[in-house]
């Protein structure tokens, strides 16, 4: 998931194109942030956007996504505890391989701790698998990332199969990254059931060679059979899904580390009113990768 190498950033572009970006990412966000969504009993927590980008054919990326909710307002439990004012802490440890410079495979691990939790296994995202697409001239960098996601035993969570469509656009200093999730249900509990949807989409601005700084928006928004416009009675306002807003600071500190902090700020009532985030990446090429494969690879994707 590196933001920073090669390539970060390509020669600039109209101001009008980025003016017309900028307001597409404004129409996206508005679109789904007033549509109101009922209420889930797993807080959201994965703040994560996930880029065009990948890694090298041959490179390993070791990393760890640490999130801390300050309070959470529902009285809903989760995994059987009431988490009203409870502090948790949502931990991921990360495995990726770069099999070619365009397909990564890929391990999350999940822990949990707080809402009268110790810090315990969650469950496993395996075997997670990111493609990234030949990029589409004066358009976008499409991508795609599939997760299988195994609830560990005694959580009440389900299995599912999770497909992320990943669009990604740099125009001069700028840069914008869009996911859509569509989560289908994999244990026969829901059968025939509509997808899950949520979002997540950031903007970012390059300081300098190496750190950048955005914002972010995250979702929930229910099936996608049911994502009506906001009002409604009382009842559904108050049932609304969780989004969030974060400041985000991207650094990549020498070869190989990546740093993501962010500060963010629930929107909605059963959102969390507070959160943090920190993402720590370690990349490294072990062993020596023939690199013709890749390099015929990059050749293809900057003949534009």
């Amino acid at each position: 998931m590196k933001r920073y190498g090669r390539g970060f950033f390509r020669a600039p572009q109209s101001f009008f194109a980025f003016l017309a970006c900028v307001l597409t990412f404004s129409g996206f966000f508005f679109a789904f942030a007033l549509s109101p969504p009922k209420a889930f009993a797993d807080p959201f927590r994965d703040f994560i956007i996930y880029p065009y980008e990948t890694p090298e054919q041959g490179e390993i990326s070791l990393g760890t996504w640490q999130t801390v909710l300050l309070p959470n307002k529902t009285a809903e439990s989760i995994y059987g505890a009431n988490i009203r004012n409870a502090d948790l802490l949502f931990s991921t440890y990360v495995l990726e391989f770069g099999v070619t410079d365009w397909w990564t495979l890929g391990t999350y691990v999940d822990f949990v701790a707080g809402g009268g939790q110790t810090y315990s296994y969650l469950q496993t995202r395996a075997i997670t698998t990111r493609l990234r697409l030949p990029r589409i001239p004066d358009f976008i960098d499409p991508a795609v990332q599939i997760e299988y996601w195994a609830p560990g035993g005694g959580t009440g969570m389900q299995s599912f199969l999770d497909i992320i469509l990943i669009a990604e656009k740099k125009i001069d200093r700028f840069i914008l990254d869009i996911n859509g999730s569509f989560m289908f249900a994999t244990d026969g509990s829901e059968p025939n059931f509509p997808p899950e949807f949520s979002y997540s989409a950031g903007l970012y601005y390059l300081l300098a060679d190496n750190v950048n700084a955005g914002i972010e928006a995250f979702g929930e928004e229910g099936t996608i059979s049911n994502m009506d416009p906001l009002g409604g009675p009382p009842s559904q306002y108050v049932a609304m899904q969780q989004q969030f807003i974060f400041q985000s600071w991207n650094f990549a500190i020498g070869d190989h580390i990546d740093w993501n902090i962010g500060v963010g700020t629930g929107l909605t009532p059963v959102s969390s009113p507070f959160a943090i985030k920190t993402i720590f990446e370690y990349h490294f090429k072990p062993f020596d990768f023939e690199e013709k494969e890749g390099e015929k690879y990059k050749e293809e994707q900057n003949v534009h």
